[in-house]
C-alpha cells in the first residue's frame, strides 16, 4: 500500500524515538505506572507481572460499570492494532511512557493501524469514518497523555487516526498522524494541548467545541499530486461553522485567501475569524470576503465557562 513520503518520514522519526527509549528521570518523566493502573507492555517483561501485551487487552480489563477513575499505563513500543475505548461510567486516564510529558516530541508509545473507508465492506453505511480509526474514544471524561496515534493507510481517501465521541475529553502531548481526516471529533467539549495533528486533506473535522492550545497542525502537501491549491484554514466548514485562528504562526503553505467554503455553504452563516496571527501565511490583505478579523482573542472561558480549570478533565499545567 502506498504511503506518502512525509508520512513515512514522520513514522520513522517516531520509531527511532521508541527504539531508543532508555531510562530517564526527572519531574516530567513518565516511566512507571501509578498504583492500581492497568499496565500494557509490548515486550512482555517478566518483571511486570500482570501486564498485557496489547492495548486492546488492557482496554478489555476496564470495568465499564465502576464510577471510580481508572488508569492505563503503556510502556514503550509500537502497537500495531485498532483500539476502541468503550463507554465507561467513570473517568479514565491513559498515559504513554515518555521522558518529557510536556510535549509530544519524546513520546515512546505509538499505536499504528492502516485502514481507510475503501477497505470497508460496501454494506457498511453508518460511521464509515469512525470505523477506520486507529483509536476510537467512545467514553466521556477521558484524559490522554503522550501517545502517537497513526493511520498509515496512505493517500487512499478517508482514514482516521483518532475519533473522539465523548465529551470532556482531553489530549496532552499527543501526536496524531494521517493523511485525510486524521482527527474526527463528534460531540461535546474537547481540549488538545501541546499536541500535533498532521495530514493532507480535511485532517481535522469536528462537530464539537475544541480549543487547540500550544499545539501544531501540519499540512503535508509535498507528495499530493491531486492537490491543486494551497491549503486553507478551513476547507470543510459546513453550515453554521465557527472557526477562529488566533495567536498562531501561519506558514507560507496557507492560501492567501485563508478560508474556503464547503460546496454551497451560505457565507453569511459562516463564522471564520482571525486575531493576532503571525508568519508568512498570516497576511490578511487577500483574505476571503466572508472572513473577518477580531479585535481581541477569544477567551477559553467563553467556551468552557469561568471555572473550567477546576474541572477534572482539564489539566491546567498544559495551558
Amino acid at each position: 500500500m502506498k504511503i506518502s513520503a512525509l508520512l513515512i518520514a514522520a513514522l520513522a522519526s517516531i520509531l527511532s524515538i521508541t527504539a531508543d527509549s532508555g531510562t530517564c528521570s526527572g519531574p516530567q518523566a513518565r516511566v512507571k505506572p501509578p498504583p492500581g493502573a492497568i499496565v500494557v507492555d509490548a515486550m512482555g517483561d517478566p518483571k511486570r507481572q500482570g501486564s498485557y501485551r496489547t492495548i486492546k487487552e488492557g482496554v478489555a480489563k476496564l470495568d465499564i460499570s465502576t464510577v471510580k477513575q481508572q488508569t492505563i499505563f503503556i510502556f514503550p513500543g509500537v502497537y500495531k492494532e485498532q483500539v476502541v475505548v468503550p463507554l465507561l461510567q467513570g473517568a479514565l486516564v491513559i498515559q504513554g511512557a515518555t521522558c518529557d510529558a510536556t510535549s509530544y516530541v519524546k513520546n515512546q508509545v505509538t499505536i499504528s493501524h492502516a485502514m481507510a473507508q475503501k477497505h470497508l465492506a460496501s454494506g457498511v453505511v453508518r460511521e464509515r469514518n469512525a470505523l477506520t480509526s486507529t483509536m476510537r474514544f467512545r467514553s466521556n471524561n477521558v484524559k490522554v497523555y503522550n501517545l502517537n496515534i497513526a493511520n498509515t493507510a496512505g493517500l487512499v481517501g478517508q482514514a482516521v487516526a483518532a475519533s473522539v465521541d465523548g465529551t470532556n475529553c482531553s489530549f496532552y502531548g499527543c501526536n496524531f498522524i494521517g493523511n485525510q481526516d486524521t482527527l474526527l471529533t463528534t460531540t461535546g467539549r474537547q481540549l488538545y494541548a501541546k499536541s500535533r495533528i498532521s495530514g493532507t486533506v480535511d485532517f481535522i473535522f469536528a462537530k464539537t467545541v475544541i480549543p487547540f492550545t500550544s499545539s501544531t497542525t501540519r499540512a503535508c502537501t509535498a507528495p499530493m499530486p491531486t492537490l491543486s491549491t494551497q491549503p486553507s484554514l478551513v476547507v470543510r466548514g459546513g453550515l453554521f461553522a465557527r472557526v477562529v485562528w488566533q495567536n498562531s504562526e501561519l506558514g507560507r503553505v496557507v492560501n492567501p485567501a485563508g478560508w474556503s467554503k464547503w460546496r454551497n455553504d451560505d457565507p453569511t452563516k459562516l463564522y471564520f475569524r482571525e486575531f493576532n496571527n503571525f508568519g508568512p501565511g498570516a497576511a490578511t490583505g487577500h483574505r476571503a470576503n466572508f472572513s473577518q478579523q477580531l479585535n481581541k482573542a477569544v477567551d477559553i472561558k467563553e467556551l468552557f465557562g469561568n471555572s473550567y480549570k477546576s474541572e477534572w478533565w482539564v489539566d491546567p499545567s498544559y495551558l
